[in-house]
């Protein structure tokens, strides 16, 4: 006990007084004790594993008399610190671990990635698209859809221990330090895992940090996921260049067909891109794009996925020998085709059509009552929207209404010459063909709509005018509906005055004139037969005066027409009140007041499908993932009160109009009617129209018919319109031939379905102008023409005729 007592004694005698220091904490105290070495620079010698030895294994030696022993062996130093370095590297390797397993648990896996789908628009063949919208160009498809030798490719390009590896592959991470290391070509050595983690987590910049990160997502991802769910996220997220995101848009973009019909060249071509997709200079593009940089992309199929390919044993080193580089891939500018991008389509004339299914399925709703489709989901989800557009109506409507082309009766005409043209199908409201204007992000003269996706949502209105006497079809009907009949007599003296009506603007009652200004040459007796041919206001403004202008709208409300516009009011919604409510006028009856192109030709299908009227709409089916989740609801409503009796009357009157006007139907029976609307107040035209409608056959999945709706007007503000002779243009004269050579166009190939030839039984109400005698009883023995017919109304519109008079 004394010679422990004496060693100690020796211990704190070598240390002068205020040289002791308690060994430091942590990892440094630890080496300083195993050491014997004090890690801040102290000479004092302190307790060592030498020092231990000798107090507890030489007790009453020569070395227990109190005085040190000077000449230690050199080995037991060395293994003094050998023990000591261990024990330092395990203990360090101990806090790396504990570090890093708390760092591993602190990273949370992101949730799974919100990938972009760009929703296409597709034309009713469902296989032409008429535009795409959306952030990204891509389209999610499931592994099974991507062929194996797809798979094998990109495996054997990006990622050869990618079924092997943790989702990181140490080996390559320390072969691509080396060479870091050495000055070779820099790598990355990531793996597919983490290529798609670093997508995942949005991780950006070079940095040890980065990659740490990013190693540990990827670790996680293979703990969640299966190999193959890994490599379908990592297919559809991955970028190729071109504008192209995920395997499916590559396969559209370079070879112009889906995914699954890739060869085994065309997959390895796809994944040599996934290395640089853009290059550093977007004139120049990818390196390994084969129609801009064939040599590079030609050396790396050849001589880097070949070789990984026949490695992997994914092909056998002759079929590798045999396989040529495809000679099919695209050959475009991704930085000039607008067909690579995300969203496209929408500065051409479709892209009206697509603001108009844009703001139908945000309107749509769920059987909850709530939107069925979000303005994101329209958006970016990837849908696939089947619209009710038939791809040759619309490139007829293109060439005819647009002006063009030579063909065109608009081509070469002054340049304020605008036009719109809108085609529906009878009995189902599809719209068939649009036309309101060249630029999709211009002005609709056709129509209006409120888009939120692609828009702010408000109000776009442009495609508003006057139908002028487009507009009698409606108040023929309702003339009808009230017990006229289309041989009842009407009075067409022209200027003739109506002091029972007023004008909607507070002004006085004034005269009503016919188009030609005089009177028609049936002077005071003329049929709405008659009146509608010649189209004559003054017998049509007495009817809407007689039925009421109320009675015109509802009848017009319930064919399709749902918007009209007020002069003090703007836009009226016909659904929202009753007719009567809206504070219009008799001019109503004569089209005073401003409907749309679109509204105007449904209005056309309805009396095509003999009063029958289906919701206008542009959307035919969604589809999202393969499957169906919207389809359109066709359910036709009957005008209340018009009957197929009235429906052939209206057609028989119509018809006479279509045969004057437009002529040269090869043939083929139309119905239809013109309108011209004066400029302001002087003898001058500001819009002209023609309105008509060839009916469904017995077969209506083979001739379902077609209503067209054609309107040629002012581009900005009106002026009168004059053809380039300066000629005074007229409903007949432009409006018509553009109408007529659609509908030839558009019909070309269907059934000639036959018109009433004659009128069927109607009403008997007598209008405000005289009958002429008729023959037999009703002439006098002199042979003088007699009024034998007597009035309905008696009253004071119910005047004899003159003697000797028609």
């Amino acid at each position: 006990m004394r010679a422990v007592g004496r060693v100690r004694a020796v211990g704190r005698r070598d240390n002068p007084p205020g040289r002791h220091r308690r060994p430091a904490d942590g990892v440094s105290g630890i080496i300083d004790r195993l050491t014997g070495r004090s890690s801040r620079g102290d000479a004092g010698p302190g307790p060592s594993f030498g020092d231990a030895a000798v107090d507890s294994g030489e007790i009453g030696s020569e070395q227990s008399t109190g005085v040190q022993a000077s000449g230690r062996p050199k080995r037991w130093r060395r293994r003094n610190v050998i023990i000591a370095s261990t024990a330092a590297v395990l203990m360090l390797m101990g806090i790396g671990l504990v570090a890093g397993t708390y760092y591993f648990d602190s990273v949370d896996l992101p949730p799974d990635l919100q990938m972009y789908e760009s929703t296409t628009i597709f034309y009713a063949d469902r296989q032409t698209p008429m535009a795409r919208i959306g952030e990204e160009n891509r389209t999610v498809v499931t592994l099974d859809k991507v062929p194996k030798h797809v798979q094998q490719a990109v495996v054997a390009t990006e990622d050869m221990t990618f079924y092997t590896n943790d989702g990181v592959d140490y080996t390559s991470i320390a072969r691509a330090a080396w060479n870091n290391f050495t000055g070779g070509e820099r790598q990355g050595a990531s793996t597919i895992s983490q290529q798609y983690a670093r997508k995942l987590a949005d991780l950006k910049g070079i940095s040890y940090a980065r990659k740490v990160r990013e190693a540990v997502i990827a670790t996680k991802l293979n703990e969640k996921y299966d190999k193959d769910k890994i490599l379908e996220l990592y297919l559809n997220a991955v970028y190729f260049g071109r504008h192209a995101y995920g395997i499916e848009a590559a396969a559209q973009a370079y070879f112009g067909k889906p995914v699954n019909s890739l060869t085994v060249a065309e997959g390895m071509v796809l994944a040599g891109l996934i290395k640089d997709p853009e290059g550093s200079d977007p004139k120049k593009g990818s390196p390994y794009d084969p129609t801009r940089n064939p040599d590079s992309a030609k050396e790396r199929f050849h001589n880097y996925i070949k070789p990984n390919m026949v490695q992997l044993g994914y092909l056998t080193q002759q079929a590798a020998d045999e396989l040529k580089y495809p000679d099919n891939v695209i050959k475009v500018d991704p930085v000039v085709d607008s067909r690579l991008r995300a969203q496209w389509g929408l500065d051409k004339p479709e892209g009206l059509i697509v603001h108009h299914v844009m703001d139908e399925l945000s309107k749509i709703n769920g059987p909850d009552g709530r939107p069925r489709f979000s303005t994101d989901e329209i958006r970016n989800g990837g849908l696939q929207i089947y619209t009710t557009v038939a791809k040759p109506m619309q490139d007829a409507a293109l060439k005819y209404a647009s002006g063009a082309t030579a063909d065109s009766p608009l081509f070469g005409q002054p340049p304020n010459l605008q036009g719109a043209l809108v085609a529906v199908e009878p009995g189902t409201g599809r719209v068939r063909a649009y036309y309101g204007g060249s630029q999709g992000d211009g002005s609709d003269y056709a129509g209006w709509y409120a888009d939120p996706v692609l828009s702010d949502g408000k109000p776009v209105e442009f495609g508003a005018h006057p139908p002028a006497s487009s507009f009698k079809v409606y108040t023929l009907a309702a003339g009808l509906i009230n017990g006229y009949s289309i041989d009842s007599h009407w009075d067409s003296t022209s200027p003739k005055d109506f002091p029972r009506s007023h004008r909607i603007t507070g002004q006085k009652p004034g005269p009503v004139k016919n188009n030609d200004g005089g009177s028609a040459d049936c002077e005071t007796w003329c049929t709405l037969v008659e009146a509608t041919e010649k189209s004559l206001n003054t017998p049509y403004f007495a009817l809407a005066e007689e039925v009421g202008w109320p009675k015109v709208l509802e009848v017009a409300r319930a064919a399709g027409i749902r918007s009209m516009w007020h002069p003090e009011k703007g836009r009226l919604d016909l659904a929202t009140k009753n007719p009567s409510e809206f504070g219009f006028s008799t001019e109503l009856g004569i089209g005073q007041f401003p409907v749309t192109v679109l509204d105007h030709a449904n209005g056309m299908a309805t009396f095509a499908a003999r009063g029958k009227a289906a919701s206008v709409h542009f959307v035919q089916e969604v589809h999202k993932k393969g499957q169906r989740v919207y389809g359109e609801t066709i359910n036709p409503k009957q005008i209340p009160g018009f009957t197929d009796a009235m429906a052939d009357n209206v057609t028989y009157a119509l018809s006479k109009v279509a045969a004057a006007t437009a002529s040269d139907m090869n043939g083929r029976p139309a119905a239809g009617k013109t309108g011209t609307w004066q400029l302001r107040d002087t003898s001058d035209n500001a819009h002209t129209w023609m309105v008509g409608f060839t009916p469904p056959g017995r077969d209506k999945t083979k001739t379902p018919g077609l209503a067209a709706a054609v309107w040629i007007g002012n581009k900005n503000d009106e002026q009168k319109l004059v053809n380039n002779n300066g000629q005074r243009l007229f409903g007949a004269t432009m409006a018509a031939p553009v109408w007529r050579k659609f509908m030839n166009a558009a019909l070309n190939k269907t059934e000639k379905v036959q018109l009433p030839s004659q009128p069927r039984p109607g009403g008997d109400l007598e209008g405000n102008g005289i009958p002429p005698a008729r023959p037999g009883k009703d002439h006098g023995k002199d042979g003088d023409q007699g009024n034998t017919k007597p009035c309905k109304r008696p009253g004071p519109r119910c005047q004899s005729p003159a003697p000797g008079t028609r």
